[in-house]
C-alpha cells in the first residue's frame, strides 16, 4: 500500500489547539482525527482535509497544494455539499475562534445558524443575511494564486450564503426570535455611502440592490413584527456583534471588527473579521450592552416601532432621491405575506 505524507499530521499537531478543539471547530470527529495522527488513517478524505484546514483559515491555493500531497485534484464545486456537511457539525465551546474574511465568517455563521434560538444583532445596518445574492457576489474577493482556487472560493462562497439563507428561512418558520439593533449616525452613515449621490454616480444598479437589501429588512419587521425587531437607537458601540441563542444556556457571541476606511485597492489576504466565544465573562458583558440599546433612553424616536423603522428608513431613501426604488422592492415584498426575500 502506497504510504502518503504526513502533511495534515504536522499542522495538526503543530496548530496550538489539541485534537478535541480541532475536531469542534473543524466538524470532523475526534475519532477520525485521532486515527489520523496515530497513523491508522494513511490517506485522509479529501473532504477532511479541506474542512481541517478551513477551520485554521488556510487559504484555498494553500489548501490545493496540501491535497496534491495525497494526489487529490483541487477542490471544485463537487466537493461541496461534503464540505457544508462537515461544517453543519462544528460546535464553539470554551475557546475565543478568530473568524476571517468572507468564506471562513460565513461558514462560521452558516455553523451559528444551526445552533437556533434567539439572534441579537447589533451593527450598523441590518443583518447581510438580507442582502441581494447578487450584491453579496459583486464584492471584491481575494485574489489567490491560482485560477482554480479563485474559481472554487466563489462557488463555494455563493453556496456556503446560499445555506445561511435557507436555514435562516427555516428559523422563521419555526418562530425564531431576532433583534436587531442600529446606531442612528452610522446607519445614516452607510446608507450614505451605498446609496448617496457618489454612490450612484458610480453604478445605479448597485443602488438599486442596496434598495432590496433594505426593503427585505423593512419587510421582516412589518409582516412578523414579534419576531423580526428592527431599532435604530442613540448608542453607537465600539463593537459590532451578534449572540446567537441568546436566551440560551451557553449563547455563543461573535464580535466583529469594523473597519471603515480603506486606503488603497489591492486585498489583504485573511482579513481578521473578528471573534467567537461563550465565555460567560464575555457572553455577560455583551448582554449588557444589549440592555443598554434595549433601553428608551436610547431610542431614536419613532423609528424604534416597526412601521417607524419603515418610514425612518423610506425617509433616507427620499433623501437620496432613490425613493421609487425602495418602494417598488417592498411593495413586491409586502404582496406575499409569507417571510420571503429578494
Amino acid at each position: 500500500m502506497r504510504k502518503f505524507p504526513d502533511t495534515l499530521v504536522k499542522i495538526i499537531e503543530t496548530c496550538g489547539m489539541n485534537v478535541n478543539q480541532i475536531s469542534k471547530i473543524s466538524g470532523i470527529s475526534n475519532t477520525y482525527l485521532t486515527k489520523l495522527i496515530r497513523k491508522k488513517i494513511n490517506h485522509p478524505g479529501k473532504d477532511k482535509i479541506a474542512s481541517v484546514l478551513l477551520a485554521l483559515n488556510y487559504k484555498i491555493s494553500d489548501i490545493n497544494r496540501i491535497l496534491a500531497d495525497y494526489d487529490y485534484m483541487p477542490l471544485n464545486p463537487h466537493d461541496i455539499p461534503e464540505i457544508l456537511r462537515n461544517n453543519r457539525r462544528r460546535r464553539f465551546e470554551g475557546r475565543i475562534v478568530p473568524h476571517f474574511d468572507y468564506i471562513y465568517f460565513e461558514l462560521l455563521m452558516a455553523a451559528l445558524e444551526h445552533l437556533g434560538g434567539t439572534k441579537i444583532l447589533v451593527n450598523n445596518r441590518p443583518s447581510g443575511i438580507y442582502l441581494p445574492m447578487d450584491l453579496y457576489m459583486s464584492r471584491e474577493f481575494p485574489q489567490e494564486s491560482d485560477d482554480d482556487a479563485a474559481r472554487f472560493f466563489k462557488a463555494f462562497t455563493h453556496e456556503v450564503v446560499a445555506e445561511r439563507k435557507t436555514l435562516f428561512l427555516d428559523n422563521c418558520k419555526k418562530g425564531l426570535r431576532y433583534e436587531t439593533y442600529m446606531c442612528k449616525a452610522c446607519l445614516e452613515e452607510s446608507l450614505d455611502r451605498h446609496i448617496g449621490i457618489r454612490a450612484q454616480g458610480r453604478s445605479m444598479e448597485r443602488v438599486g440592490l442596496y434598495a432590496v437589501y433594505f426593503a427585505n429588512a423593512v419587510a421582516a419587521t412589518l409582516k412578523f413584527p414579534e419576531q423580526h425587531l428592527h431599532r435604530v437607537v442613540r448608542r453607537c458601540t465600539h463593537f459590532q456583534f451578534q449572540i446567537q441563542d441568546a436566551d440560551g444556556k451557553v449563547p455563543k457571541v461573535s464580535f466583529t471588527a469594523d473597519r471603515r476606511h480603506y486606503f488603497f485597492k489591492e486585498w489583504e489576504q485573511l482579513r481578521v473579521e473578528g471573534f467567537l466565544s461563550d465565555a460567560a465573562s464575555i457572553t455577560d458583558l455583551f448582554l449588557k450592552e444589549i440592555e443598554k440599546c434595549r433601553s428608551g433612553d436610547y431610542e431614536a424616536g419613532a423609528a424604534s416601532s416597526p412601521e417607524g423603522f419603515a418610514d425612518y428608513i423610506r425617509s433616507q431613501f427620499r433623501l437620496h432621491g432613490v425613493a421609487d426604488l425602495f418602494e417598488n422592492a417592498l411593495g413586491s415584498l409586502m404582496s406575499d405575506p409569507g417571510m420571503t426575500l429578494h
